[in-house]
């Protein structure tokens, strides 16, 4: 299989049934392919009742139809878009994904009362891949990732082997996953240990990359690579560790003052920066774009369906993570287009 690298975002977190087919989000490819994108990570949210429900499903308001699913994919690889299609699982009780299935090891404890809760939830996320894998396979999706930020399975490795052997008999394309990058690099030595864990069994690996890169309001993109230097330390180690592609499921910042401190916070207190968001951006994309193992990066995120009034405070612009009309999308697209010497110090 030929080597995937991965430039691109991440589009419809949370879209509603219906938002993929509208007016609105036909104009959002639109634009997300007039900018040069090579990839785009499109979304599909499936639904849990709560953190600990061992069942997942396709919510009627929630998840997007399978025809508008269908039509999106069409309409991106009508313009030149690979497109990873990747359901990912939110919960009714309001908790994220990090939060899903703490369940103890299946097992007995009072003789005739077996539980085997973490069973029970891997048998409905195989219903639920089966589905949206042969769905991927149907329309040429060039990738496939199996959720993401799912942090507490990661042990289950024979739990997962098997939905990746499903999977595999449904999808022929390249198979991935992602998982925040502190659970990665905790699972690093657990990893390097056993030889037969299921991440291996992947085509490659994602991780959430957040990773603060400054201490100061309006640091350059220089000394933010500086600040990022002690991370990426971490992430090269892991990359050696794991030894197949490794890339940034998702990567971004909030284009408020000082979100570079923290670029994984959606609340922070500044007015709006367009520049902060891009230097980030740069940064991240100047510093680990020399490393020969890095595998790309999927912008977390292009749109915007949570509403959070704080994002919307400041009448200079949009606070969040988006780029549409920021200076962050200018350098994506270059970055997209191959237009970005990596090789030169930043301007």
């Amino acid at each position: 299989m030929d080597r995937i690298f991965f430039k691109g975002v991440n589009f419809g977190f949370y879209a509603r049934n219906g938002y993929y087919s509208s007016p609105e989000g036909v104009r959002q490819i639109d634009k997300i392919a007039a900018l040069g994108t090579p990839w785009v990570c499109l979304i599909s949210t499936v639904m849990q009742e709560t953190f600990v429900s061992t069942r997942q499903f396709r919510d009627f308001r929630i998840t997007p139809s399978d025809d508008e699913l269908i039509q999106t994919i069409d309409r991106f690889h009508k313009r030149g878009v690979k497109v990873m299609l990747r359901p990912m699982i939110e919960c009714w009780d309001g908790l994220q994904r990090v939060h899903l299935a703490p369940f103890p090891d299946d097992g007995v404890i009072i003789p005739g009362k077996p539980f085997h809760y973490w069973q029970l939830w891997f048998e409905s996320y195989l219903d639920l891949t089966r589905h949206y894998a042969g769905m991927a396979e149907r329309t040429g999706c060039e990738a496939y990732g199996l959720d993401s930020e799912l942090n507490h399975t990661l042990p289950q490795s024979a739990h997962w082997l098997h939905i990746i052997e499903e999977t595999r008999k449904i999808y022929h394309g390249h198979l991935t996953s992602s998982f925040s990058d502190c659970a990665l690099f905790d699972f690093a030595d657990r990893l390097a240990a056993d030889p037969n864990c299921w991440l291996f069994a992947l085509d490659s690996l994602g991780c959430s990359n957040y990773d603060p890169a400054t201490k100061k309001i309006g640091a350059t993109v220089q000394e933010m690579m500086e600040g990022l230097k002690p991370h990426l330390e971490r992430n090269r180690r892991f990359a050696r560790i794991y030894g197949k592609p490794f890339y940034m499921g998702e990567c971004g910042c909030a284009s408020t003052s000082g979100a570079a401190r923290l670029p994984y916070f959606w609340e922070n207190e500044g007015g709006y920066d367009g520049q902060e968001q891009s230097n980030y951006l740069e940064a991240v994309i100047r510093l680990f774009g020399r490393e020969p193992w890095w595998n790309g990066m999927l912008l977390w995120k292009w749109d915007e369906q949570n509403d959070r009034p704080s994002m919307r405070s400041d009448p200079a612009g949009d606070k969040g993570f988006t780029v549409d009309g920021k200076p962050a999308a200018e350098l994506l697209s270059r970055w997209f287009r191959d237009e970005l010497d990596l090789s030169a110090d930043p301007a």
